[in-house]
């Protein structure tokens, strides 16, 4: 089964922030994490409410892109999240919005995602 998908009306810019930033590959596995979702809703990791972020405990999230490496030569694992939620509800499931795709540095992606849903 294939459920409609839509994303928030900034997530085309979002695509194009990856494709300039982190280069063609990264732009390739975000844009395939999108289509992918309508046939596998819950590929994501659940997120929760955060202080730092706000309530995200309706969204999931994909890890995807480049990996991000710390200045001391750690390996932070991909660079991007994308953060996504199922509609009407998570019990519920009859559609897929993509609300963000950002870097995972400094809670970048969990923050925009919560602004994008007040």
């Amino acid at each position: 089964m294939s459920l409609p998908l839509r994303w928030h009306d900034d997530v085309p810019a979002d695509l194009r922030r990856v494709r300039e930033r982190f280069g063609a590959e990264a732009f390739e596995q975000a844009r395939q994490v999108i289509t992918s979702l309508p046939g596998d809703p819950l590929l994501g990791d659940w997120l929760t409410d955060h202080p730092g972020t706000g309530d995200l405990s309706t969204c999931r999230k994909v890890k995807s892109g480049p990996d991000e490496i710390a200045p001391d030569g750690t390996n932070l694992g991909p660079a991007l999240r994308l953060v996504y939620r199922l509609l009407p509800s998570n019990t519920d499931v009859q559609q897929v919005e993509v609300l963000c795709i950002a870097p995972r540095r400094d809670l970048i992606a969990y923050a925009v995602a919560a602004a994008r849903l007040q």
